[in-house]
């Protein structure tokens, strides 16, 4: 957006009170007037649908009411057997849910009473619908702070320096409110899943954007044999207990002006958690062995695996520490199966940022250079339904049979597993051009195409034709002399294990690597280069 012109606003609401508003009382916005009998507003969710529809990239921001009294046939459904007495009451949600849907990245206030809040919450808007602000429709400081909050976020992309936040409800919801408790000293839990990128966030955003400038000290109290854990945390001097032959100084005490991130704090010991709660009441530690206490000042990020609520509940983790911690700073990191949309975003910035691997990136520039390239081509994902891929970059192509694959996976080591399975695809893919190219192969494009078969290998869930349950079985990884010939050895298993599970047939095949069954003699030329045997191969086909 601009610099030039001012945010333009579209408002829809049945009525003309928040159009009035908006045109009389906020200058700093412009109000889009769509016309069509609507005016200065669009006057249900059909209208609103279709006019965004038609006029793409014309508002910067809606400005939606939540009671509408429109006629039925004019009223989106809010969900199965809700009347249409509560529908009218909270058509905004359900507007708000389609625009989601259809336009999920335009900036959406919600204008609702105070006393409706509770009642939306119990139809899920405000647990389903993310970037989206609720407020007093008649309070105008707070809808100018609320339209700002907005836009400033839409404008912030889906990065923000190194990391890497994609569009997805979930996400969004945490990067606000880390954004806020980042500030000064004001603890901070995070729960997430192992991979869900809890350290990552606390160094890169949380304590980059707490303005302290101490330094950040990463202490894993799974690491840590527990009757050490107090000497790790507080320090010790020498002799304090049997090995300790020096004065250590602890991780509070390294951390003094900055941030201390535990890692699996509910593996505290009992006697710990009491001395860590009086540290944290008192600002003061007393190393093992120490007649005196240290004043520290630290922000603290405690992080966990498990949830702390039902460690207390167990009786595993003392409830005033918990409240001490402070449950209200507590930030859940969703799990990546719950933000499958920003999938194509993380594939194409993870792929790109593994060249920056000194490996990867020689095997890059061999490959480019034999495409026609030069040294430093930049590597790019081209996923099913982009056209062209970005001038003067090796591209690298997935096809859908792969994607499908990348899209269905659980990824139960989230965020990285999918950097560690991006990396190796990269790597194998690269390994292979460059081994076709050093045994005299000249390329035709700067455009290599990843097997779905080494997708399948590396997610441990084999290739499978799209309308049959039953998978291929697993490949085993074996050592070669070089990686190429693992990759070869892989893609050799991959396509015996095809041909049995496809009796032979190679259009079926086709149809699984390809998403094409017309490209059959692609993979029978394949084969052949591969050393494969099709007459050996149909003799094990019962």
């Amino acid at each position: 957006m601009s610099e030039e012109r001012r945010p333009r606003v579209l408002v829809i609401d049945d009525g003309e009170d928040y159009a009035h508003l908006v045109a009389a009382h906020l200058p700093e916005v412009e109000l889009v007037r769509p016309g069509g009998g609507g005016g200065d507003r669009l006057p249900d969710g059909p209208a609103a649908l279709d006019w965004l529809s038609a006029h793409p990239g014309e508002a910067d921001l809606v400005l939606l009411d939540v009671q509408f009294d429109v006629p039925d046939h004019r009223l989106l459904p809010l969900g199965e057997g809700v009347s249409p007495r509560r529908t009218r009451r909270f058509q905004g949600v359900a507007i708000l849910r389609e625009l989601r849907r259809r336009l999920p990245e335009l900036p959406v206030v919600l204008l609702t009473a105070q006393e409706d809040l509770a009642l939306v919450d119990a139809d899920g808007a405000l647990a389903a619908e993310a970037h989206t602000w609720f407020m007093d429709s008649h309070d105008l400081d707070s809808l100018r702070i609320r339209i700002a909050e907005a836009l400033a976020e839409a404008a912030s992309g889906r990065e923000d320096g190194p990391v890497l936040w994609g569009r997805s409800p979930a996400m969004r919801r945490t990067r606000r409110r880390l954004a806020v408790l980042a500030r000064g000293r004001t603890t901070v839990i995070l729960e997430g899943e192992t991979g869900t990128g809890k350290s990552y966030l606390a160094e890169a955003f949380v304590h980059g954007k707490s303005q302290r400038s101490g330094p950040f000290v990463t202490l894993d109290l799974h690491a840590v044999p527990q009757d050490l854990i107090a000497a790790h945390l507080f320090g010790a001097l020498r002799g304090a207990y049997t090995g300790a032959v020096a004065d250590r100084k602890g991780a509070f005490e390294a951390a003094d002006g900055g941030t201390l991130f535990m890692d699996e704090v509910q593996d505290l010991p009992g006697s710990v958690q009491k001395q860590l709660l009086v540290a944290l009441q008192d600002r003061k530690i007393q190393p093992l062995g120490a007649a005196r206490r240290i004043p520290v000042d630290v922000k603290i990020v405690a992080a966990t695996s498990r949830s702390l609520a039902d460690a207390v509940a167990a009786g595993t983790f003392r409830a005033d520490l918990y409240m001490r911690l402070s449950p209200a700073t507590r930030v859940v990191l969703p799990p990546l199966r719950e933000r499958r949309e920003d999938l194509p975003f993380l594939a194409r910035r993870l792929i790109a940022g593994a060249q920056d691997d000194p490996e990867i990136a020689a095997l890059r520039d061999q490959v480019s250079r034999a495409a026609g390239l030069p040294t430093g081509a930049p590597l790019a994902l081209l996923l099913p339904g982009d056209e062209e891929p970005p001038p003067g970059a090796l591209s690298l192509a997935l096809p859908k049979a792969g994607w499908r694959l990348l899209e269905t996976h659980r990824w139960p080591g989230n965020l990285r597993e999918l950097s560690l399975v991006l990396r190796n695809l990269v790597t194998f893919t690269l390994v292979s051009a460059a081994d076709a190219v050093r045994g005299g192969l000249r390329l035709s494009s700067a455009r290599l195409q990843i097997d779905p078969a080494l997708v399948g290998t590396l997610l441990d869930t084999p290739a499978r034709r799209p309308d049959d349950a039953d998978g291929i079985p697993a490949l085993r990884v074996r050592p070669g002399e070089t990686l190429g010939a693992v990759a070869r050895d892989l893609e050799r298993q991959a396509y015996a294990s095809l041909f049995r599970h496809t009796g032979g047939d190679f259009e079926a095949m086709a149809e699984a690597l390809l998403d094409d069954a017309g490209r059959a003699r692609s993979v029978r030329l394949r084969f052949n280069q591969l050393g494969l045997k099709v007459r050996d191969l149909r003799r094990e086909l019962p």
